[in-house]
């Protein structure tokens, strides 16, 4: 049998398991067909987002899952797009003349992430490798946002892997080669930086819940950055809230 069928049948167990013996500890022993319903949503969910049921249907005229989890689906995930915190407006400018003088500001801020532009031209080794060092000691920082010179989204990097390349003396690049990336629009070698997501695979606000999970699903990802229709970036999707949201959706759908 399939693993994912046996992990997806032993979650419906242990969760429905867990639901009998909590309700045992206030009323008497027995499963109501509200835990059943509560305990099948979940793994029915996961079943779906990974493509291996297609259909739901339990008992003969009875509940009806698939129309839930088809409207719930279709949502679209604009409301779970998470804008990141203190990003400056405009792309950082990391040149001789205002090298560090802005890490203050952006640790006050809680910085989440970085932005550079391709092409900009003044992007300097010594400050990039001094952004990071003082950034990736704070937890809040998180990514490196890279955009084309008209704005467009170009890719993502963990910032906090590349921080830690950075810092080590035998890795394949330093900061100078990151400045001289940037500055020289070399986007081939860019894609090769750690936990790179190019604009291909960024969902926008209009993609619904059910493609944006597929999509994780397929990159193998747990957050994926999100696009407007200008293409310009706007924040991250994470699976965590797509499928919270898909639950509760579901869930009121089958209450009512």
């Amino acid at each position: 049998m399939d693993t994912t069928i046996i992990l997806s049948v032993g979650s419906f167990l242990a969760i429905l398991a867990a639901l009998v013996l909590l309700r045992a500890r206030s009323t008497r022993f027995e499963v109501k067909p509200a835990d059943i319903v509560v305990a099948v949503v979940p793994v029915v969910l996961f079943l779906l987002v990974t493509g291996k049921l297609q259909k739901v249907e339990i008992g003969e005229g009875g509940v009806k899952i698939e129309a839930a989890f088809v409207k719930a689906s279709e949502q679209l995930i604009d409301p779970q797009v998470t804008p990141l915190t203190g990003v400056p407006a405009e792309p950082v400018r990391l040149d001789p003349k205002e090298a560090v003088s802005k890490i203050p500001q952006l640790i006050e801020r809680r910085t989440e992430g970085l932005l550079f532009r391709l092409g900009h031209g003044g992007y300097w080794g010594p400050a990039i490798e001094e952004y990071f060092a003082a950034l990736t000691r704070q937890p809040f920082f998180k990514y490196l946002i890279i955009e084309h010179s008209d704005g467009r989204f170009f890719g993502i990097v963990d910032a906090r892997a590349l921080g830690e390349l950075l810092r080590n003396p035998n890795a394949p690049y330093r900061a100078d080669d990151l400045a001289r990336w940037l500055n020289q629009t070399d986007t081939k070698v860019l894609t090769r930086l750690p936990g790179f997501v190019a604009a291909a695979d960024a969902v926008s606000t209009g993609t619904d819940k059910f493609q944006a999970l597929q999509r994780m699903e397929a990159l193998g990802v747990e957050r994926l950055p999100a696009v407007d229709e200008a293409q310009r970036f706007v924040g991250m999707v994470e699976r965590s809230r797509l499928t919270a949201s898909l639950l509760i959706d579901v869930t009121k759908s089958l209450q009512k």
